[in-house]
């Protein structure tokens, strides 16, 4: 390699990783994406059914008992406050239902009185239905709650009335089946599929905003030197092609380490403090113990493999979005002007992240497959299916091929664009005319 590009590339990266925006940074951004996840986190352990549950009245019309075992229920929920009297259990007929729920909706309309009622009848025991009217009937968790209890007691006055015994019914009925998820490839097991899941779409996010940030860095820097003039100074002890280049090695290395930066403190924060939140929460010790290694260490359940593509696909999507930004500043003469030529390179990098979601429902589908191929969109799609899903060596390795054939495409093409932009001054080119730099550069 020249001693002229690794001098500009020196420079490059040193003068990035020595600036306090590049540390805030890159402590900043690991914080704030570790409080996105463990947020959600501590919301799920800290929620739960209210005690807005238990100030309802039942209303049972089906002369088996179902309300009275649905009250029973509730009540026995530890995770809902004992001060609370409730639920008041009235047994009717189904003839004077409708003048039992008019009594019990207009003391629910009252302030500070019941928070709503609920009728059972005949179509409950069949698995039909059960109607609930009241003023949290919008919150989850209570509702959840409620539900769940008159699924379990309709359950056990079902199996009664079959003759099966009351132990085998109390077991059935309160029998919580947890289903562990765990990858199986040909390399045998490959972690849990839930934290392939963080684990792809994290590295995905980071390699996306790592190429947007340094991409545009680049786009600033050529730009600035063109306004300054420096660069007519520097272009006469080098050539374009080798500033170009040292330009995006040096930028390109500061990104590499910023990203590896995220990955090591991401994973060190959400490990170290995932126990820490869930005890705020007032978790219990099992959920604990297997929150953070479920949730929380999704970048230490990544396999080595993965971070190895992904730093492999970040080297070649810098390269190739790194270059096309380089050529946006090197043809126009201002930042505004700089903002409205970068639209077609951001378009094509965001071609392939509004996929994202697709790509995540279904990992294997025509759509992601091809979205993993194509070089613009490959260095996000491609670390997130295998975050999520087998790919074969070949996929990844054809795939990467690819990649690299574009970012040389890329150089190509941006170097003409580069060595003539940065020496002409005055409008922004149109088309027309990049197409004659390209040609004759």
């Amino acid at each position: 390699m020249d001693n002229k590009i690794l001098i500009v590339a020196k420079r490059e990266y040193l003068e990035r990783v020595r600036t306090r925006a590049f540390v805030l940074m890159t402590l900043l951004v690991p914080i704030l994406m570790s409080a996105a996840m463990l947020f959600p986190l501590y919301m799920s352990a800290k929620s739960g059914p209210s005690s807005s549950v238990r100030r309802i009245r039942i209303l049972d019309a089906t002369g088996a008992g179902v309300g009275d075992r649905i009250a029973q229920n509730i009540r026995s929920d530890s995770a809902i406050a004992d001060t609370v009297q409730g639920p008041f259990v009235v047994a009717v007929s189904p003839a004077d239902l409708p003048a039992a729920e008019k009594a019990a909706e207009q003391e629910v309309m009252k302030p500070k009185s019941l928070q709503g009622y609920l009728v059972v009848d005949d179509s409950t025991i069949t698995g039909k239905r059960a109607k609930y009217f009241g003023r949290n009937a919008a919150t989850i968790s209570d509702m959840d709650r409620l539900e769940t209890a008159v699924r379990q007691s309709v359950l056990t006055v079902r199996l009664e009335r079959e003759g099966v015994r009351p132990a085998v019914i109390n077991d059935v009925a309160k029998n919580r089946l947890e289903l562990s998820r765990e990858k199986l490839t040909e390399k045998g097991r490959g972690g849990s599929g839930l934290t392939g899941l963080f684990a792809g779409i994290i590295v995905g996010v980071l390699l996306l905003m790592s190429i947007i940030v340094n991409g545009q860095m680049v786009m600033r820097g050529v730009l600035e030197e063109k306004t300054t003039r420096v660069a007519e100074v520097v272009i006469s002890s080098i050539k374009p092609e080798s500033l170009l280049a040292g330009k995006v090695i040096g930028v390109g290395g500061a990104g590499l380490t910023q990203m590896i930066a995220w990955l090591v403190l991401g994973g060190y924060f959400q490990s170290f403090f995932a126990p820490i939140v869930l005890k705020a929460a007032g978790a219990g010790a099992a959920v604990a113990t297997s929150g953070p290694s479920t949730v929380a260490s999704g970048f230490a359940g990544m396999a080595w493999s993965v971070l190895g593509v992904s730093i492999a696909y970040f080297l070649v999507g810098f390269v190739f979005y790194a270059t096309l930004y380089a050529a946006v500043g090197s043809m126009v003469n201002s930042d505004q002007e700089a903002q409205q030529a970068q639209t077609p390179v951001m378009l094509l990098l965001m071609s392939g992240w509004i996929f994202v979601n697709p790509v995540i429902i279904n990992p294997n589908s025509t759509l992601a497959v091809v979205l993993s191929w194509l070089p613009w969109a490959s260095p996000v799609i491609m670390p997130i299916r295998m975050g999520l899903t087998s790919v074969s060596p070949a996929s990844v390795a054809g795939s990467l091929l690819l990649a690299l054939l574009g970012s040389i495409g890329a150089v190509w093409l941006a170097g003409r664009i580069y060595r003539v932009g940065m020496l002409m001054y005055g409008k922004k080119p149109s088309f027309a005319e990049l197409a004659k730099w390209i040609r004759y550069a």
